[in-house]
This record gives structure tokens, C-alpha cells and sequence, in this order.
């Protein structure tokens, strides 16, 4: 799968898990507005992966077709979260399920767990 990981997602850890299971990783640009970042990724062809659901649920919204969204949302409890190793096994879970595009689909990775 084509990803582009926010950068609140964006660790070296995380990136080394999904390289290991054959995703792609395209370059994360830190320190750029959501808006720049969606493009960037659709520009790619890459699914957006993020924490940041209300920005990018707006941009997926808007757009007239997109390349797919990967939420993980905070559970507002820090050791309930979706630990770097869940998120990891939670994409490979959705590539498992819906294939390798996710072309105009959003998809909540916390109940891939």
C-alpha cells in the first residue's frame, strides 16, 4: 500500500514497520499545512495516514476523488492508545481486507485492532 503519514505519525519506528510488511512510505514533509500534505500525498497516489481526523476527514470531503484515509483516533486515555506496533498490524489488517488501493475511502484503524 502507497501511505503518506502525517507528520504526528510520522516516526522512524512506524515507517520501519510498514516498510518490513512491503508498504511503500512516501517522504513525509514536516512543518507544511494539512492542505499541503493532502496534496502531496494525492499527488503520489498515497493513502494519508494521521491522528489528525478533523482536518483531513474535511479534505477527504472535499475532494472529488482521493487516494484514502487511515484515521487512528486517540482514546483519551494514553494507555488505551493505539501503540506504533497496533497501528502497523491494524494497516496490514485493511490491506488484508480491502486490497492494496483505497481509492475514495476512509477507514477508522483503531477497529482494526
Amino acid at each position: 500500500m502507497f501511505l503518506y503519514l502525517d507528520e504526528d505519525l510520522a516516526s522512524k519506528e512506524l515507517i520501519a514497520r510498514l516498510a518490513k510488511s512491503g508498504h511503500f512510505v512516501v517522504d513525509t514533509v514536516r512543518g507544511i499545512g494539512d492542505a499541503v500534505a493532502w496534496a502531496t500525498a494525492q499527488e503520489h497516489g498515497a493513502a494519508v495516514l494521521t491522528q489528525n481526523a478533523p482536518d483531513f476527514l474535511k479534505l477527504a470531503s472535499e475532494a472529488k476523488s482521493h487516494h484514502g484515509l487511515l484515521v487512528v483516533y486517540r482514546d483519551g486515555n494514553a494507555s488505551k492508545d493505539m501503540r506504533i506496533a497496533e497501528i502497523a498490524a491494524a494497516v496490514d489488517k485493511v490491506q488484508a481486507e480491502l486490497g492494496i488501493g483505497l481509492k475514495d475511502q476512509i477507514v477508522i484503524l483503531n477497529q482494526y485492532r
